[in-house]
């Protein structure tokens, strides 16, 4: 397995004109969120350049769509961004947090699952997940979940990156309006691991829990005044960093 870079279609050209004749397929999130780092959303032409890429080299291209499936949209980041991959996998975000993952795709390619491939499960026998799953996507539909969660971040990212911007503290916000997510950039001296720490602990102090190395997500049963109540808590844990800045 090689690695690329997210939103960068030169280096992920350069690695398969290098390895032309090894390589079997090419697995990108949608929507980047690499561990610690900023929540990166394509850039234009980015997801349609490595759909080409794909189709140049002979690549299956695959969406791994754990994060962004049926939270971005109800057909997964593919149907919001407009780009078809070959293969696509699914998590629990389907079933509302029961224990289910899916892989679909193309015909021509789930049809080597026929006769050419093993396939087995832990939980094949399990309904329970199979039923959450169909009675979610129902509520998905029936009470356009989606549009109101993408309304709840974009809200809370408007306020989110007004309280950063006006902290003077040197962070940044991305993922909105469904990852939601605060950094510090790196720096020479280390300082940006000194207020990652603190900003993460004033944070819990408060009553709020975010991950330090991993995006959050805005829920539908987010209340208003459970957003309002995190970004005071982001607006006063901020300013405890001032001493370190």
């Amino acid at each position: 397995m090689i690695e690329f870079h997210y939103n960068d279609l030169d280096e992920l050209e350069d690695i398969l004109k290098k390895n032309a004749n090894d390589m079997a397929g090419i697995i990108v999130t949608p929507v980047g969120h690499p561990l610690g780092a900023d929540v990166q959303m394509p850039k234009p032409g980015y997801l349609e350049g490595v759909r080409k890429l794909a189709d140049k080299y002979g690549c299956v291209l695959i969406f791994d769509e754990i994060r962004s499936g049926f939270r971005c949209h109800i057909g997964g980041a593919q149907a919001l961004f407009g780009v078809t991959p070959d293969l696509s996998t699914f998590g629990k975000a389907m079933a509302n947090g029961y224990a289910i993952a899916a892989l679909v795709g193309k015909r021509e390619v789930m049809s080597v699952l026929a006769d050419k491939v093993f396939l087995s499960s832990t939980f094949f026998p399990n309904s329970d997940a199979q039923i959450a799953a169909l009675k979610t996507i129902e509520i998905l539909q029936r009470d356009k979940v989606l549009d109101v969660v993408a309304e709840k971040g974009r809200k809370f990212a408007s306020e989110v990156e007004k309280v950063v911007a006006d902290s003077g503290i040197p962070a940044r916000f991305s993922g909105a309006p469904w990852m939601p997510f605060i950094t510090f950039p790196k720096d020479e001296t280390g300082l940006y691991k000194r207020l990652r720490t603190e900003f993460y602990t004033q944070l819990i102090r408060r009553g709020v829990f975010l991950q330090p190395y991993h995006h959050g997500y805005i829920c539908y049963r987010h209340t208003d005044e459970d957003l309002a109540f995190t970004v005071q808590a982001i607006k006063d844990s901020l300013a405890e960093l001032k001493s370190l800045a």
